[in-house]
């Protein structure tokens, strides 16, 4: 009868050791190893062991986001404006919507993200299509890709392919358990995407999927298509167990390639990058590097690795300088010799 309470029947089961599961203090738990940083705020995203959630509408642009975090992960340098703590990692990326062709698209974007051979597969970067399998097989192929390749980051594109029914809660939670499991066995970080309901209701993930990838996920981004003298694309959290990111914006440009896009009346990055310095290094201050990296961190509230990024950025852009001491200060505009009077 609908809405009776489930009854558990134990009978025959093998006897569970509660005390496996008890939380030791006197043994710490080292905390997971954030995979992605956004490069400008400092703060961490996409811890190991976790899944997250990229929710979007159809035809909004999720593969151009895929492609760029892939590159981010995959590039020392970073990339539209993430970058990984980490170097050396691995990226699979998991394709059950598209057609190969559109797959194999995918994969050269990452490819000219990172200048890489457009010929030729790089091994830190693995992707497959499984458009073809059905759900069953799609599951056992991936599982199979993890546990072999053992990649740092997988991107599944998208997980109501790997179920048949994504209002089926059993079955939901079922897929969302999968991935968690995967997850944390194969110490990984996996995204997947799922789409929106249509509406009002738009920031809404579609299904009893949807609910669960909310509730058991680390953090929830939703893509929306926006336009101001062109379009673009604002990619924002909606859930996070950590702090959030920042909402950031961008583009696909005329190369068809994701870039970072600053909109209309926001103010620039390098803007708020002078600003924080202006405020560190009021005129006539000079720092040296170590006084200047502390006090970055303290008004920026950002780690010492974000620290020092955040002073190379300014150095190599003119927003700081550097003396014969060693020192850093703001530029000091001359000031040109007037002779006339001032009436």
């Amino acid at each position: 009868m609908t809405g009776e309470p489930k009854e558990y029947d134990f009978t025959g089961r093998k006897a569970v050791d509660w005390n496996k599961y008890r939380i030791d203090l006197a043994r710490p738990v080292k905390s997971p190893e954030p995979l992605i940083i956004q490069t400008d705020s400092g703060i961490p995203m996409l811890h190991r062991r976790n899944v997250s959630t990229i929710a979007v509408s159809a035809k909004v642009g999720k593969t151009f986001l895929v492609s760029a975090i892939a590159a981010a992960a995959l590039n020392d340098e970073g990339f539209m404006g993430f970058h990984c703590p980490k170097r050396g990692v691995k990226v699979l990326f998991v394709d059950t919507e598209q057609d190969i062709s559109d797959t194999q698209e995918v994969a050269k974007r990452v490819h000219k993200c990172n200048a890489w051979d457009t010929v030729e597969n790089n091994s830190a970067f693995a992707v497959l299509n499984l458009r073809e399998q059905d759900t069953e097989v799609r599951v056992q192929i991936i599982e199979e890709a993890i546990r072999e390749y053992r990649p740092d980051l997988v991107l599944l594109d998208g997980i109501v392919d790997i179920l048949t029914n994504f209002n089926d809660i059993a079955e939901s939670k079922q897929a969302i358990d999968t991935l968690t499991r995967w997850a944390t066995s194969y110490d990984c970080h996996i995204v997947t995407y799922l789409h929106v309901n249509k509406g009002k209701d738009a920031a809404e993930l579609r299904g009893h999927i949807g609910s669960f990838c909310r509730q058991k996920g680390q953090l929830t981004l939703l893509l929306t298509k926006q336009e101001d003298s062109i379009p673009y694309i604002e990619v924002k959290p909606i859930d996070s167990r950590h702090r959030p990111i920042e909402p950031f914006c961008f583009r696909i440009n005329s190369d068809a390639m994701p870039e970072i896009y600053m909109p209309e009346g926001k103010p620039k990055k390098s803007d708020r990058v002078a600003s924080l310095f202006a405020d560190a290094l009021p005129l006539p201050t000079s720092m040296s590097y170590s006084d200047l990296k502390a006090k970055v961190m303290e008004l920026g509230d950002v780690k010492e690795a974000m620290a020092k990024r955040k002073i190379k950025d300014a150095a190599d852009s003119g927003i700081i300088e550097k003396n014969e001491a060693g020192y850093y200060h703001l530029p000091v505009k001359e000031v040109q010799n007037d002779d006339r009077l001032p009436f």
